[in-house]
């Protein structure tokens, strides 16, 4: 490959083994510029392929800088280099967006298996009693006892105390004991872990840190501790708890420094979208570090540890204890005084009767809490018979908004009056002929020529309109530009305007204003239909929704396989009711083509029927009811006056004509 490819790899690597210092600079990793009182970096990186440091006056490539930190020559650092970013997959930082090649080891296609410096890492620990490694040790705050439990070590060859990242030995770190060397000496060409991540599977609380000594310090001081080995080490941690989540409170304790808390924001919005516990804590008081405070202040960095883990294992205590009374409110034992409550209320709240006996008996009294479809063929009155239920329900005491999509509120107010001087000839025992049609309602200039029985009718079905159901229908047009959302909206604006629940009835489904411009016609009735199912189940009201029925199915018995346009209907709705014609389920041993010419006759005479004020007979089927059982009720249809009106099987539907 091209060893070209790998330097743009530089940032990556310098984030590795530095960190930024005053003024942007980095602290140098060779000469150690920006340790000093006044932390003035002299490092950068230029273009994101070169580094210099003007302190010592090196610079070059990512190549250069591996070499002059492992004292090694180029070969050694560019075999190195390909080994830890060869088959890198992370997007680089300023780099082509529009390349697609990916940079891909040729030589290495399975991760390498981990070493065993075991014996490497005793040997380098039996030289560190007496060492210089262990003078400096001991000036950072650490116990022999903390040597030995670590099992830190010292490599004379490279004047470096050695650090193992875990009790395996599969990996160790090195720091310069001098201080005008550079400060660290990592491994070539193997991937740094993350420094004691055992401690997140084991410790209730844990400190998340920068360096291992900050994490030892930790340790020592009574804390266990994980380190990310700098700043640009956070995704050791994310890629750990990916694997392999912890149950253990985080405490975040990087630097007190500007990289420092940075990072730390940073890995906090990471930590927060695993979901993972964690608390931040400033353990060093007013030092930079947990290492630097255990220098100068061993007791309060013990106080301020012990504290943090506290407050921490506490804190997720808190929070786990709050998740599970909250998970718990949804066990049917946090409902069942409300359950109980609900049935003594429901005394006060019966059902509401519908107007149809017959249908009241299959729904157990009426309308309750829950969404109601009611589908049929075109023509076969499905608005009229839900128009007369909302009008019923009216007179019966209870409101009703209605949300008529494709009919005018006149067109509606007339069906009504217009089914009222039909049911007054009957009580008056008065010919049909003086009842009126929506038009003949209408049509202003009709009434010159009704006869005064026909106006007195006429007055007489409007005051009863005005007196029994005006007062408690609210009718709202719309021509598309009515949602579910704006149901929802005046649903609400009535019950709090009024005080009452209303009945809501939608005038039809297919034609509710899109959810989603962009979705397709399912998409939004299935929308629809699962917020009017909101709607009833957030107000415990009826909700009765109108459906079309798709074209296949208008020669064929109701089903639930007609509903047009949405399998939500089907699953959704708490009561599913279809009219169809008398006559159209299929009869036992029926050839299909005597079916046919059957169906044909049925619509034929129908048709005729109605053109003719006559009743047709219809059959109500209840398909579904969540709550209840399913049943027929039967029902015979005047289209002319949009009346509906019921009958016992065992009679024969009343179908007068002119």
């Amino acid at each position: 490959m091209e060893l070209d490819q790998l330097k743009p790899y530089l940032q990556d690597y310098v984030d590795s083994v530095t960190r930024k210092s005053k003024g942007g600079l980095y602290t140098c990793p060779i000469c150690g510029s920006g340790t000093g009182a006044h932390k003035t970096g002299a490092f950068s990186v230029k273009n994101g392929e070169q580094w210099h440091c003007f302190a010592c006056d090196q610079g070059g490539d990512i190549y250069d800088l591996y070499a002059a930190l492992h004292n090694c020559d180029l070969s050694e650092a560019t075999r190195a280099i390909m080994a830890q970013y060869g088959n890198n997959s992370k997007p680089l930082k300023g780099a082509d967006k529009t390349s697609t090649k990916p940079v891909q080891n040729q030589t290495e296609t399975t991760a390498a298996p981990p070493q065993d410096y075991a014996a490497e890492l005793a040997t380098y620990h039996a030289a560190l009693a007496g060492s210089p490694g262990e003078t400096y040790l001991q000036g950072r705050g650490f116990t022999v006892e903390t040597m030995n439990r670590f099992n830190l070590g010292y490599n004379a060859a490279k004047k470096t105390i050695t650090i193992p990242y875990n009790t395996a030995g599969t990996y160790y770190g090195q720091r310069s004991v001098d201080p005008n060397a550079r400060p660290h000496d990592n491994l070539a060409g193997i991937t740094m872990p993350l420094f004691n991540a055992a401690a997140l599977y084991s410790a209730s609380a844990v400190f998340i840190v920068e360096s291992p000594l900050c994490a030892i310090s930790i340790m020592q001081e009574g804390g266990q501790a994980v380190a990310i080995s700098g700043t640009g080490g956070k995704g050791r941690l994310i890629e750990q708890l990916k694997k392999k989540p912890t149950k253990a409170a985080l405490v975040l304790a990087l630097d007190n420094d500007e990289p420092g808390e940075k990072a730390a924001e940073e890995l906090a919005a990471e930590l927060t979208a695993l979901d993972v516990f964690y608390l931040q804590a400033n353990i060093a008081g007013e030092y930079k570090d947990p290492n630097e405070r255990l220098q100068h202040d061993k007791a309060g960095l013990q106080a301020a540890i012990s504290e943090a883990a506290a407050e921490a294992v506490k804190a997720q205590d808190i929070e786990a204890q709050a998740e599970r009374e909250e998970y718990q409110q949804e066990s049917a034992a946090s409902h069942i005084d409300a359950f109980i409550g609900a049935i003594d209320e429901s005394i006060n709240t019966p059902a509401i009767p519908t107007g149809f006996s017959g249908l009241d008996t299959l729904l157990e009294g009426g309308l309750y809490e829950g969404l109601y479809i009611i589908g049929a063929i075109s023509s076969l009155g499905k608005t009229t018979f839900a128009l007369q239920i909302a009008d019923q329900v009216a007179a019966g005491g209870h409101d009703v908004i209605i949300f008529s999509l494709e009919m005018a509120r006149y067109e509606l107010m007339a069906k009504s009056i217009s089914r009222l001087t039909y049911k007054l000839t009957l009580e008056r025992e008065l010919s049909s002929r003086n009842a009126k049609t929506t038009r003949g309602i209408t049509t202003g200039k009709r009434y010159a020529d009704y006869s005064d029985a026909e106006i007195q009718l006429i007055e007489a079905a409007s005051g009863r309109y005005r007196e029994k159901i005006s007062g408690r229908v609210w009718i709202k047009e719309g021509m598309g530009d009515i949602g579910a959302a704006d149901i929802r909206e005046a649903a609400e604006k009535h019950i709090r305007i009024t005080g009452h629940k209303p009945v809501i009835l939608l005038d039809y489904l297919q034609i509710i204003a899109p959810n989603e411009i962009r979705a397709t016609d399912k998409q939004n009735t299935d929308k629809a239909v699962l917020e009017l199912k909101r709607l009833s189940r957030d107000y415990k009201i009826p909700v009765i929704g109108i459906s079309s029925f798709n074209r296949e199915n208008y020669t064929a018995p109701v089903n639930m396989a007609a509903f047009k346009e949405s399998g939500a209907i089907e699953y959704s709705s708490d009561v599913l009711i279809g009219l169809q014609y008398t006559g159209m389920d299929y009869e036992e041993g029926e050839a299909d083509k005597a079916r046919e010419k059957r169906i044909r006759k049925l619509f034929k005479e129908n048709d005729q029927a109605a053109k003719e004020g006559g009743g047709v007979a219809i059959d109500l089927k209840i398909l579904k009811n969540r709550n209840g059982g399913r049943g027929i009720a039967m029902l015979t249809f005047y289209p002319m006056f949009n009346y509906f009106t019921e009958y016992e099987a065992k009679e024969k539907p009343a179908i007068p004509r002119f």
